[in-house]
């Protein structure tokens, strides 16, 4: 009964303390990409690619890396991102963003993607409202 009612106390404080860790989100001029190695090739060729826009527009055409700008910053929803598994310095992360478009005048159309990618784990920071 002691070792049950213990087992109980220990789950409960791990939920409450899971709970209560900040909401994180993605610093902009991050790369959330397929796979850890990808990563890595994606901060590389950044590194010597003089055109930044073609880049990023190349290696979202492969669907290897999306690079996380402003705009995907300010349309991503709470919890915002989620940590899903750690492998040394990078980190699986998944975050869901929303777009609107305007139909009529009344009307709009919303839609949520859900994003799942790797990235470093320095390309987190606490949300700031």
């Amino acid at each position: 009964m002691k070792t049950a009612c213990l087992l109980i106390l220990l789950l409960s404080f791990g939920v409450v303390t899971g709970q209560a860790a900040d909401p994180q989100t993605l610093r902009e001029g991050s790369w959330v990409c397929r796979t850890p190695e990808a990563y890595d090739q994606a901060i590389v060729e950044e590194h010597q690619e003089k055109d930044l826009p073609a880049l990023r527009q190349r290696l979202l055409d492969q669907k290897l890396c999306m690079y996380i700008d402003d705009e995907y910053l300010e349309d991503m929803m709470a919890p915002f991102v989620q940590v899903l598994d750690r492998q040394g310095e990078k980190i699986k992360v998944s975050f869901t963003v929303e777009f609107y478009k305007r139909i009529a005048t009344v009307h709009r159309r919303i839609t949520r993607v859900t994003y799942a990618g790797w990235t470093d784990a320095g390309n987190l920071k606490n949300y700031e409202p």
